[in-house]
């Protein structure tokens, strides 16, 4: 299996995990375009620390949250938000 198919499947989990906790995460905070749902800036968070984590596995630098973010939005609106997220975030985990 290839590392960007294994990354996209431990993101995909790891982003999923995090979904399921919506529900206790009601509030509004700061995002990085103003007031979000809480549960969209920690799934983010998670998702930055798994992608983040993956590279320290392979010893490269960290992602900073800018880059990691313009991935986001690359997949935010479309109909399978969590796999293109989950891919988009395996690419930077690889790169």
């Amino acid at each position: 299996m290839s590392s960007l198919k294994a990354a996209t499947g431990v993101l995909r989990t790891t982003l999923a995990r995090a979904q399921e906790e919506r529900g206790q995460r009601p509030d509004l905070v700061d995002g990085p375009d103003g007031p979000e749902c809480e549960w969209a800036a920690y799934e983010r968070a998670r998702m930055h620390e798994a992608v983040n984590a993956i590279r320290a596995e392979r010893d490269l630098p960290a992602i900073p949250v800018e880059d990691f973010i313009r991935v986001e939005q690359l997949a935010v609106g479309h109909s399978d938000y969590s796999r293109k997220f989950a891919f988009y975030c395996a690419e930077l985990a690889e790169k």
